[in-house]
């Protein structure tokens, strides 16, 4: 002690350190690396609330030096600051009182509390689903999408579900085999979100990702919906289930429509590839073409979720345009990511009318056909 002043013991010093998680507790600055040499370093201080001195800022006429003993290992009267704050509350500290001081501390401290606890509260259940219409063998391993959930501070009570869809017989993909697939991803996900609810004790956030036929997975997105909290995961070749950026912005949708009444209406999505007006043309003559794409259509569009939630954002108004131009069915040839067409599904959950007629090219390369509605 010097001039009435205590000095915090060690292990408090460690405590408050610890509960502040290494940063400022007004600035929020990390105290635990160099920001010049980028390597480990301590650079916060222990401060006081109310002064380990009864001469300190923020002391009244009735402070004792056995009060400032008494409070200066308190943690309550203690925050971790970095050297700047630290000086600006004790050279002007009638701009930092008591009070406020102790409500930005506590304030802190729940932050901190809440970040921690994040994951007790966002229970989560997995979802993959598979096409077995491919000529090659697709498979998305659950410990991908666990690591996802994980990454984005969810937790899974189980491994995630994996939907087998329905093999295709000899009458190839027509409405009977759609039929089945919702039927199997309905009775399969119902199921088991009935499973996670009785150890969660309410909805678990879902977390859902595909590899399946556009029809089929815009089938799993309508018995999805849109109102039960998710996440939708896209699969990338190179950088599987973890986004390749999860700070790109959303790329520019742009709707092409000319708003003719009463016509049939072929909506092209183009994300992916671009299609071209003829092989529209060539499944479905005379109908008026209406186009949704990004500037410059590739197979790793996706960067992130925000893409995947501006695109439902951005098609959503779209698709209410075209509903209000014409009560026909609206035919839709995609050119999308797996994630997006679950995304296209789960729009149709909500508010619309419209028979949704899907189209997709029978073979890579191949030409349009019809498969199924959706409604």
């Amino acid at each position: 002690m010097a001039d009435n002043r205590f000095d915090t013991d060690l292990k408090v010093k460690n405590y408050v350190w610890s509960r502040a998680g290494g940063h400022c507790e007004l600035c929020s600055l990390d105290l635990t690396q160099d920001l010049m040499t980028l390597t480990p370093a301590k650079l916060g201080e222990v401060a006081h609330i109310i002064p380990a001195s009864p001469k300190g800022p923020r002391s009244d006429a009735n402070q004792t030096a056995a009060m400032s003993e008494a409070l200066t290992d308190d943690p309550a009267n203690l925050m971790l600051l970095c050297p700047t704050c630290h000086n600006t509350i004790d050279k002007t500290p009638d701009g930092y009182p008591v009070e406020d001081l102790t409500d930005a501390h506590l304030a802190f401290i729940e932050g901190i509390e809440f970040a921690a606890n994040v994951k007790k509260y966002n229970i989560a259940a997995g979802v993959i689903i598979l096409g077995q219409h491919f000529q090659t063998n697709n498979s998305i391993d659950p410990s991908e999408l666990q690591a996802a959930m994980w990454r984005d501070q969810y937790r899974l009570l189980n491994k995630p579900v994996q939907i087998l869809l329905p093999e295709i017989d000899r009458h190839g993909r027509d409405e009977r085999y759609y039929e089945n697939v919702r039927t199997k991803f309905k009775e399969t996900y119902q199921r088991e979100l009935t499973h996670y609810r009785s150890e969660a004790g309410d909805k678990p956030v879902i977390g859902i990702v595909g590899l399946a036929d556009m029809p089929s997975l815009m089938i799993c997105g309508q018995e999805f919906g849109d109102r039960i909290r998710h996440e939708i995961y896209s699969s990338d070749r190179n950088t599987r289930l973890k986004w390749p950026d999860k700070s790109a912005a959303a790329p520019d949708f742009t709707f092409t429509f000319s708003g003719v009444k009463d016509r049939v209406n072929a909506l092209v999505l183009s994300i992916s590839a671009d299609i071209p007006e003829r092989d529209v043309l060539a499944a479905l003559p005379d109908c008026e073409i209406a186009t949704f794409r990004i500037p410059i259509p590739n197979y790793h569009a996706v960067r992130n979720a925000a893409f995947i939630e501006q695109f439902g954002f951005q098609l959503q108004i779209a698709l209410s345009l075209l509903e209000a131009a014409s009560a026909q069915p609206i035919h839709v040839f995609p050119a999308i990511p797996a994630a997006m067409a679950i995304k296209f599904g789960s729009l149709l959950s909500t508010n619309h009318r419209h028979k949704y007629a899907i189209y997709d090219r029978d073979s890579a390369g191949g030409g349009f056909s019809f498969h199924t509605y959706l409604n």
